[in-house]
């Protein structure tokens, strides 16, 4: 077993207006998502949905109806936390994705927390 640490895993950066990734699980990676921030810092309601993608043959998979996890209404200047209890939501393989989408790109904000086993 290998160490772990706990640690911000993704730099704060925008949701996109069409679904991409905001955190992509690294090679030889175990990564353990504890808490994922969204903050909505525009004038009007921000719909947003998270996915949890699996990787498409080693690389990166395509969001959709079978792995969203969370679709929230973000009110404007509203901050919303999602935490996951141990061990979190747990990616595997090289280029497990989190990939999220709102309606308005450069408005959401988001940060992703968590757990690394290399």
């Amino acid at each position: 077993m290998g160490t772990i640490t706990l640690e911000k895993l993704a730099a704060p950066a925008y949701v996109p207006n069409s679904a991409g990734a905001v955190f992509t699980n690294p090679a030889s990676t175990k990564t353990y998502i504890r808490l994922i921030v969204l903050h909505n810092g525009n004038t009007t309601t921000e719909n947003v949905r998270l996915y949890n993608v699996p990787n498409s043959g080693g690389a990166v998979g395509t969001a959709g109806v079978s792995n969203i996890f969370e679709n929230l209404a973000i009110v404007a200047n509203d901050t919303v936390q999602l935490e996951f209890l141990g061990p979190g939501l747990v990616l595997t393989a090289t280029n497990d994705t989190i990939q999220a989408v709102t309606d308005t790109a450069s408005k959401v904000v988001v940060q992703i927390m968590g757990a690394k086993e290399v």
